[in-house]
């Protein structure tokens, strides 16, 4: 299923059922002010939450699930950086008041043009961006992309670290069990891109989401990056994962950045509106 969040917002409480988040995680504490979360409406329902990552001043790197539903773009799509995303709410007297004045309004959506929710499995082609009103500059840096078949070249040790960050929930079962709508970070496994569920090297990695090697990714974390090791190196975006009874317990499949695909697709959004 894919990790995409439904919250419901009230000035002084947020309810979350999104896309997935970070299990078996800890913090972000300052690390990655280059991640942001979505807060956004798709055909009239919301509010959803993603995740996303700066990879130029207006541009933020997602998943198509996180921009379009149905062959419809988002209604509306606010952007924030704040590590605890619900800071301030209750200081506004109405929702659209700390809208106005804590997020950062978007120009734009866009999917991959292939796109199609998940229609053309496992060829997903579930990756996307959004288009900030105005640049933001993270003190980190911005996220970089790698090169066409990154992924398939590493072996050994270099296939065991991995970062996932991400505004989802950090767990679902006892003890773990947590829901706050905060920036987290987890340690992650690449486990292989060549099955059938990956689309046989074409479209997704499939990571490690257990609590004996890492973390791993839950709802709200949809569209967040993947780094490798401790670098700004974003190798995928979440996507979607095996999640049974509803818990974030399965491994996690996310869109590869290093495919002809998704260059392909990052580059044009890049002439466009990279500068």
């Amino acid at each position: 299923m894919f990790k995409k969040q439904l919250i419901a917002l009230a000035l002084a409480s947020c309810a979350c059922s999104s896309a997935m988040a970070i299990t078996w995680g800890a913090p972000d504490n300052g690390e990655h002010p280059n991640v942001g979360t979505l807060l956004f409406v798709q055909n009239g329902v919301g509010f959803f939450s993603c995740t996303g990552t700066m990879i130029a001043p207006r541009v933020m790197l997602t998943a198509a699930h996180c921009v379009s539903e149905a062959g419809n773009t988002n209604d509306i799509t606010y952007v924030r950086f704040e590590e605890e995303a619900l800071s301030g709410i209750g200081d506004y007297a109405s929702l659209q008041d700390w809208f106005n004045n804590e997020w950062m309004s978007t120009t734009a959506v866009i999917a991959h043009p292939d796109w199609t929710d998940y229609g053309e499995f496992p060829m997903t082609y579930d990756i996307g961006v959004v288009i900030l009103d105005q640049p933001y500059y993270p003190s980190n840096g911005f996220g970089q992309l790698p090169p066409e078949g990154f992924l398939e070249n590493l072996k050994g040790q270099d296939r065991r670290f991995f970062e996932s960050v991400g505004y989802g929930r950090q767990g679902t079962l006892p003890p773990t069990e947590m829901s706050d709508y905060e920036r987290y970070k987890g340690d992650v496994r690449l486990l292989e891109v060549n099955s059938y569920l990956s689309g046989q090297g074409e479209a997704s990695a499939k990571f490690s989401n257990n609590p004996g090697v890492g973390g791993g990714t839950c709802y709200g974390d949809s569209g967040g990056p993947t780094f490798y090791k401790e670098t700004n190196l974003v190798v995928s975006v979440t996507s979607f994962g095996w999640a049974k009874n509803g818990n974030c317990v399965g491994n996690d499949f996310n869109y590869r950045t290093d495919t002809t695909d998704a260059i392909s697709f990052i580059n044009d959004v890049l002439v466009q509106y990279g500068n």
